[in-house]
């Protein structure tokens, strides 16, 4: 099976076997609020990141004797997943470590991905269990949603807003290794079209468990459980936002060091288990419109 399809009410989720992404959350009558993957912007949706988050420099992480080679963002996103169940609004699927992830990456994990639809929104689970008797688990997790900008009936692109439901710092720490000046804000509300998406910016240690994107007209409300850093990201001016909860915020490294003992990366004692938590919920005007 390589696409689910989920609806509930007026919604309609997609869900890919590759990577457990989501690809697909529109209403019936309002539209699509996910990014379709279609420009060379960037070909994702809303892929799960794991076992590392973002990247590190070449040569410098190291498992054991040998550097960690390891995508960006890790393997999950281009691994395929089993789907265990799939209902008329509820999927299941799940990745386990393997001869291939073993190669590059020596821990057993499994990742579990749940998504559930109801007729107000949709809720992920990712859940990562070691099963392992004896070796504790280092791993990253992160989630990676894109959104259109502008959202369907919300107006222009430089009228969107992203509220968070707690102060924050107010001011991003730009991620990548461009000289981008870091985006100031009251630590409530953000301008997204205000910031230098030339990189990534990261909100280290953020309070808000949930952030509205979007206007009055429409919006998307993601709230999140579990995360401790968050990213925002787009590609110069292209069409999407990416709002992104991350277990770790990767640290700058300038010599070798070990995976298993960095800064920055979650660790499972053995038998151990840890979920996290999304729930997109459309809202504005144009949604009330729509559920009439």
């Amino acid at each position: 099976m390589g696409s689910i399809e989920l609806e509930a009410g007026e919604l309609t989720a997609g869900i890919s076997a590759v990577g457990a992404e989501l690809t697909s959350l529109r209403h019936h009558q309002v539209g699509e609020f996910i990014w379709q993957a279609q420009s060379e912007a960037w070909r994702r949706s809303a892929p799960v990141l794991f076992p590392v988050v973002s990247h590190y420099p070449r040569g410098l992480v190291l498992l054991g004797d040998t550097p960690m080679e390891l995508p960006p963002h890790g393997f999950a996103p281009g691994s395929r997943f089993d789907v265990l169940e799939a209902a008329r609004d509820a999927c299941r699927l799940r990745l386990q470590s393997s001869p291939e992830t073993l190669a590059a990456f020596p821990y057993a994990f499994e990742l579990s991905v749940d998504f559930a639809l109801d007729a107000e929104g949709l809720t992920q689970v990712m859940r990562v269990h070691n099963p392992d008797a004896e070796a504790e688990l280092p791993y990253m997790l992160g989630a990676h949603p894109g959104f259109n900008w502008p959202l369907p009936g919300a107006g222009r692109r430089e009228a969107h807003r992203l509220q968070f439901d707690a102060v924050e710092a107010g001011e991003t720490q730009p991620l990548g290794a461009a000289p981008v000046p870091r985006y100031r804000f009251d630590g409530r509300v953000a301008v997204p079209s205000d910031i230098d998406f030339s990189t990534a910016h990261g909100l280290k240690d953020i309070a808000s468990r949930s952030v509205l994107f979007g206007t009055e007209a429409t919006h998307m409300t993601l709230a999140f459980d579990g995360f401790a850093q968050f990213a925002l990201w787009s590609r110069g001016v292209a069409p999407f936002l990416c709002l992104e909860p991350w277990s770790d915020m990767p640290i700058a490294i300038t010599e070798p060091r070990q995976f298993a003992t960095l800064p920055g990366v979650s660790r499972l004692p053995p038998g151990a288990s840890r979920s996290y938590r999304l729930r997109f919920t459309p809202g504005g005007a144009q949604v009330r419109e729509g559920r009439r």
